[in-house]
């Protein structure tokens, strides 16, 4: 990964390469917004200095967890928002991560909004996933 980032810089030149970084920073940020002003989610590091990435949980209790937003997401849209646990001492903390890469433009940020805003619905009316749908909810930090 530091070869490829390493090879885009190179690409792009300095000021390429830092016109690439804010864009996705923006579209981060703006993705941030959008989660955190539907209502139920709490947004992980808001106003710290990040990565272009969106950490979030759900900040109540629901019906539905993180885990059935990751396959509501992935069944309804084909989207890939991984759901985890955090390490032994956190192990009941439960995380979603939407990564912003450079293939993720401002329109892609907007969907992504609409449609968790859709798996929300959808779990509000249907409840729960099953445990074999739970089953093939994506829970590795690799995707």
């Amino acid at each position: 990964m530091v070869l490829a980032q390493y090879y885009n810089f190179v690409r792009f030149g300095k000021a390429g390469y830092q016109l690439i970084m804010e864009i996705m920073q923006e579209n981060a940020e703006a993705l941030a917004a959008d989660i955190k002003g539907m209502g139920p989610f709490q947004i992980i590091g808001a106003g710290e200095e990040t990565l272009p990435l969106v950490a979030f949980n759900l900040a109540d209790e629901h019906p539905y967890d993180e885990f059935d937003i990751a396959f509501q997401l992935s069944a309804e849209r084909g989207w890939m928002v991984p759901a985890y646990t955090m390490p032994p001492d956190a192990h009941d903390v439960k995380m979603m991560r939407a990564l912003v890469k450079l293939n993720l433009p401002r329109s892609l940020v907007d969907r992504l909004v609409d449609d968790v805003a859709d798996a929300l619905k959808t779990l509000e009316d249907k409840g729960p996933v099953s445990s074999s749908e739970r089953a093939r909810v994506k829970t590795s930090v690799t995707h």
